[in-house]
């Protein structure tokens, strides 16, 4: 029997209904704390993460509470001193931003004009010099990650230039040292001294690259007309020794980041950076997923799954999810659930993995989590 034309209107209206409301269920909430303050006075020393928290559950959001404040034109240049108000504008929730700068009822250049709804500046002659505006996350203590260490491919790293030796047959070298060395692509440049800490692993046994760290700073000799290349250490973080590569220094540029929940992604909170067993809250980790998976200040929640049971008379915990053994076993197989137990956030990205700042930890964390849409 065909179907009418009312029917066939209800069916793609019933239809239509149905995807609004996966739609919304499937939303991002933005749920103000039960303690969140009606004012906060942003202090030294905080960053967009730390006030994201007094205020909201998910920190990611924050961009909503200001998308329709035009008082807040870029979020991410909150400076000490700005007050931000909490208030609730059509029943959505809004950050108010007032920022202590003086009132001016004249037209007088170089001062300071302020209404209920904007800053505005007149033209001015004298410059007022404004602190730096805070961070998303704290810089001082992710800057070193940023700047110094990276993943690289194994066989990139073998093609890199090698420190070989110095004139007085020493095989360790600090800041002063001259060190022969040799193929260094660029005579005109600066290079660093890196060393390779070992090869990342994810839980199935592939290689994610090289950890390599930075241990010194070498300019180029160019005293020696010869051909022979020298370099001379100007800087030593750590000992450098025969062997250890060099690379060109590349010019670091501060860039705050972006916060972004991840949508569809999911990978593994693979080891902390510094090789220790236990994982917290602060530390930076190496997860499995590349630049071509996610960009810095991609959000992430972190998620553990215990082992399978094996429910019997005798009931137990599968010591393998892939044993072989208990693909023929009589008992039933029940997997458990992916339980939140923190948060991360990605600083830096390489071909095959990247770095991320935990930034929340319910409990410690050793490897081998989940991390998936927060």
């Amino acid at each position: 029997m065909a179907t009418s034309p009312v029917t066939l209107r209800i069916i793609m209206l019933s239809l239509a209904l149905l995807c609004v409301k996966v739609g919304l269920a499937n939303a991002d909430v933005i749920d103000i704390k039960s303690d969140a303050p009606n004012t906060y006075v942003v202090k030294k020393g905080d960053t967009l993460w730390d006030i994201s928290n007094i205020f909201l559950d998910k920190p990611w959001l924050w961009p909503e509470l200001w998308r329709n404040n035009i008082q807040i034109e870029n979020p991410h240049l909150i400076y000490p001193g700005d007050t931000l108000k909490l208030r609730y504008l059509d029943g959505q929730p809004v950050i108010e931003l007032v920022r202590d700068v003086p009132s001016d009822t004249s037209n007088t250049p170089g001062r300071v004009k302020r209404d209920k709804t904007s800053v505005v500046l007149t033209p001015q002659r004298r410059t007022v010099n404004k602190p730096h505006p805070i961070s998303v996350l704290p810089w001082s203590l992710i800057a070193p990650f940023i700047e110094n260490d990276s993943i690289m491919d194994a066989d990139e790293y073998k093609l890199l230039p090698t420190l070989l030796g110095d004139n007085l047959g020493t095989s360790r070298f600090v800041e002063k040292d001259f060190v022969l060395t040799h193929e260094l692509p660029d005579l005109n440049v600066d290079y660093q001294v890196v060393r390779k800490v070992g090869e990342v692993l994810d839980s199935s046994g592939k290689s994610l690259g090289l950890q390599i760290s930075h241990l010194s700073n070498a300019k180029v000799n160019n005293a020696l007309s010869d051909n022979r290349q020298v370099v001379h250490i100007s800087h030593s973080n750590l000992e450098s020794k025969q062997g250890d590569k060099l690379i060109p220094v590349t010019e670091s540029v501060r860039k705050d980041l972006k916060l972004s929940p991840a949508v569809k992604q999911v990978g593994e909170l693979v080891q902390n950076m510094n090789g220790n067993v236990l994982i917290g809250m602060q530390d930076i980790v190496i997860v499995n997923l590349g630049e071509t998976d996610v960009v810095p200040g991609t959000v992430f929640g972190i998620y553990h799954q215990g082992p399978d049971i094996l429910k019997s008379e005798n009931t137990t915990y599968s010591e393998d999810k892939n044993r072989f053994l208990d693909i023929f076993s009589s008992k039933e197989r029940i997997k458990q659930p992916a339980l939140k137990v923190g948060e991360l956030v990605i600083i830096k990205t390489f071909s095959k993995a990247s770095y991320a700042w935990v930034t929340k930890a319910e409990t410690h964390l050793m490897g081998g989590e989940l991390i998936a849409k927060p």
